[in-house]
This record gives structure tokens, C-alpha cells and sequence, in this order.
């Protein structure tokens, strides 16, 4: 789930080593971020953009990740990891999770994995599931 496939890896690493923006020495996207340093806004298409600083050859690998320049984007839009991150909290504040839920958890998981995930009944399995997407949600 956390994790794209190697094809995709290297696609992305690819399209970031080509960029304008990579910093070779350091494999980031533009001057790597280290501690609470600001993002660095640069133009790119006639746009402001803010250089993530992150190292790419991790960041590529997280099926969630995006580049912040939209050349390549992660499994989920901005409104599908919106609706996701709602549907999460709605989850977790009521303690208890319909099957309507669970299709729509199951759904995204497949989407984010880009495989058809086994559905689970067991709720302590589901919540275990319900705190990694939401601990790779944080990291993306």
C-alpha cells in the first residue's frame, strides 16, 4: 500500500532526474529541506510553485506522493485523499464502521495499490488497516 511498483518508480525518478529543478548532489527536488527551512517558490509554467525539498528516489517510491511541479501525480486526487482522510475521521469519531464504509475504505486501498485488496469483516483487522493508511497518509 505504501509502496508503487518498480515500474512506476522509475518512471517518476526518471521524469525528477530530467527536471530543471533536481538537485543532483543532493537527489532533491530543488535545495533539500532539512528541519523547519521553508519551501523554495520557484515559476514553472507561468505558476508559482513551492519546491518540496524532499529526496526523490524516497519520495518516488510513496504510491501517495506527487510532484509538487504535476509531473507526476500520486494515486489519489487531492478531493479523492480529501474524501478519504473525511471518511477515515468519520470512522475513527463513531468507533464503528458500516458496510457502506467499508466498500469505500476497500475502494480506495485498491486504488492506492493498484490491486484488489482482500475484504475484511474482522473490525480489529479493519482498524489495524484503517491506522496504516492513515500513518502513509501522513508520510506522503
Amino acid at each position: 500500500m505504501l509502496f508503487v511498483k518498480s515500474s512506476e518508480y522509475n518512471r517518476r525518478l526518471a521524469i525528477c532526474r530530467n527536471c530543471k529543478f533536481f538537485e543532483a548532489s543532493t537527489q532533491s527536488c530543488g535545495t533539500l529541506i532539512v528541519g523547519e527551512e521553508e519551501q523554495i517558490e520557484v515559476q514553472f509554467k507561468k505558476k508559482s510553485i513551492h519546491l518540496c525539498g524532499c529526496v526523490m528516489p524516497i519520495k518516488a517510491k510513496l504510491s501517495l506522493a506527487s510532484c509538487p511541479a504535476n509531473k507526476w501525480k500520486g494515486m489519489l486526487t487531492d478531493s479523492e485523499r480529501n474524501d478519504l482522510l473525511l471518511l477515515l475521521e468519520e470512522i475513527e469519531t463513531t468507533g464503528k464502521i458500516d458496510d457502506k464504509q467499508r466498500n469505500q475504505f476497500y475502494a480506495y486501498k485498491d486504488q492506492i495499490t493498484q490491486a484488489y485488496n482482500e475484504r475484511s469483516t474482522c473490525s480489529a483487522c479493519i482498524r489495524r488497516e484503517i491506522k496504516q493508511m492513515r500513518e502513509t497518509l501522513k508520510t506522503s
